[in-house]
């Protein structure tokens, strides 16, 4: 996921809807984004803890241990991407979003099953589906499409260019994110016979 990040801001059509708000922390404050990254995780958390209340587990906290380790693998990942071949042409755009798309459903579908500590913004996604009983694909487009929402915004109030933490690729995975994780899915029932509920109850 730290990679499908890293593909998203090297392609300069905006980074990542989970990650343009701290995107955009870091463009407005100069902080690193890893430190960014975990600083807006941690509110997440909390975010979590006000909607489960009661149903909160203290194993939800292990998402802590998740801040530093994808703020630090954000800074690691952009690193490595910058050897990754990359021309300033609509075709590698196209290319580094796609890639960036696939990323990051594909970490979704991996770790959230595991039911370990999820990074904290499918935590949040869990947690709305846990006390609504709604999708988690058809959640995880809504909340995306939230933090695009909230990011520009605050590009427009505090930094130079109301799209510097979110594009038009911001956008499409905003959509795309969730539909990918879904047919990912359909794909692994087809194959298996078994539907990975990405939900964990508690």
């Amino acid at each position: 996921m730290s990679l499908g990040v890293a593909f998203s801001i090297t392609s300069t059509l905006g980074t990542t809807p989970i990650s343009s708000i701290s995107y955009a922390l870091a463009l407005i404050t100069g902080i690193d984004i890893g430190i960014t990254t975990f600083i807006f995780n941690a509110a997440l958390i909390l975010m979590q803890f006000l909607i489960l209340r009661s149903k909160f587990h203290k194993k939800r906290l292990l998402q802590l241990i998740n801040c530093v380790l994808f703020g630090y693998f954000t800074d690691v990942a952009l690193y490595l991407v910058s050897f990754v071949p990359f021309e300033q042409t609509i075709p590698f755009y196209i290319l580094y979003l796609v890639i960036s798309i696939l990323l990051i459903a594909f970490g979704i579908f991996v770790y959230m099953p595991a039911n370990i500590a999820p990074l904290p913004g499918e935590g949040c996604v869990e947690a709305i589906a846990v006390v609504t009983n709604w999708r988690f694909s058809t959640i995880k487009i809504g909340f995306d499409a939230s933090m695009v929402a909230i990011a520009l915004v605050m590009c427009a109030l505090w930094y130079s260019n109301v799209f510097g933490a979110v594009y038009i690729g911001t956008i499409i995975s905003a959509f795309m994110v969730g539909f990918t994780l879904r047919q990912i899915n359909n794909i692994y029932a087809y194959i298996t016979g078994h539907e990975v509920n990405p939900v964990n109850n508690p």
